[in-house]
């Protein structure tokens, strides 16, 4: 049974359990293609610490990204990634992946409430052919629509409705409350950039399993040029990613957070700064967020890997 529906800070989603009480230590856990990464941070007044940072490689074909094959042989691994006594008392978050989502951007009467804007979301997806009996429906305000003061921007998302119920019976298998489920790219694209008071900094996840760029407040944009191609070297495989973003580009992005655990994430800033007028560099951890000496390399380049992680089990203490 789905959790209910609530609105917080403009962004409808899975609300906690009635009666739990917001999270003071939340694990955020990152299901790859073929690697599973762990993040555990605590609340600290209005700092959040991370505790641990861990990973754990998957067999092949491994879980799967939108649907587990197996969740019991998920779950033991995630357990051994959970062992730790500091998660014993932790809530749990887990993401639905940007490749499993689809978006609308519609516009919507600016006075409707929280409800009527659901109900008008499920009908609009609807006529697209997302129907409610195979989807969870989400949406994120915008802000005003330019020109029309009465209505407001929302970029609608539909989650397929087995997505969702493989990560609630995994929260299930581990026996952990589940917290949120948000959507993978917004999440990592709001906590990357809360330090950042433009919107001219573009998210580039570059990682094994999930490869997108998300610009603005729009939804994120799939790439498909792999990490690096058959018989190809690495420069040659930066420069066919730099092809592939340029026509996807807006005018207004003047900075890209890179993000993800691609080799080489290192060379592309040199290769941006050569080839295009944007700035490029491995995403900086938000200021309220303080590392345990214990998390190891604290550098940006070594830690971009755990960055949707941290940002899953952020958004648990939020």
């Amino acid at each position: 049974m789905l959790l209910p529906w609530h609105e917080v800070s403009g962004m409808v989603r899975l609300s906690l359990p009635l009666g739990l009480r917001p999270a003071s230590l939340c694990a955020g856990l990152d299901i790859g293609r073929d690697s599973l990464r762990l993040a555990l941070l605590r609340r600290r007044g209005g700092r959040r610490q991370v505790l641990q940072l861990a990973t754990r490689r998957l067999p092949s074909p491994g879980a799967g990204r939108d649907h587990f094959s197996d969740i019991d042989a998920l779950a033991s691994h995630c357990r051994a990634l959970l062992a730790a006594p500091a998660c014993r008392d932790a809530t749990l978050v887990l993401a639905i992946p940007a490749a499993s989502l689809t978006h609308r951007q519609l516009v919507l009467p600016a006075g409707s409430n929280a409800v009527q804007r659901l109900s008008q979301v499920r009908a609009e997806m609807a006529a697209h052919g997302l129907a409610a009996e195979e989807y969870e429906l989400d949406y994120q305000l915008q802000g005003p629509q330019p020109g029309s003061p009465g209505d407001v921007q929302v970029l609608a998302l539909a989650a397929p409705t087995l997505a969702i119920e493989d990560r609630l019976a995994l929260a299930e298998a581990l026996q952990m409350p589940l917290a949120a489920l948000p959507p993978e790219d917004l999440c990592l694209r709001d906590f990357l950039r809360q330090d950042r008071p433009t919107r001219a900094a573009a998210v580039l996840r570059l990682d094994s399993g999930s490869r997108w760029l998300i610009q603005g407040t729009g939804a994120s944009q799939p790439l498909h040029c792999p990490a690096a191609a058959v018989g190809k070297s690495r420069a040659d495989a930066a420069l066919a990613l730099l092809a592939e973003l340029a026509p996807l580009l807006h005018q207004r992005t003047h900075q890209l957070l890179l993000t993800g655990d691609q080799p080489g994430l290192d060379d592309l800033p040199r290769l941006f700064h050569r080839y295009t007028s944007l700035t490029a560099a491995p995403a900086r951890l938000p200021a309220s967020l303080v590392l345990a000496t214990a998390s190891g390399d604290t550098t940006p380049s070594a830690l971009s890997g755990f960055h949707l992680a941290l940002a899953l089990a952020a958004r648990g203490l939020a």
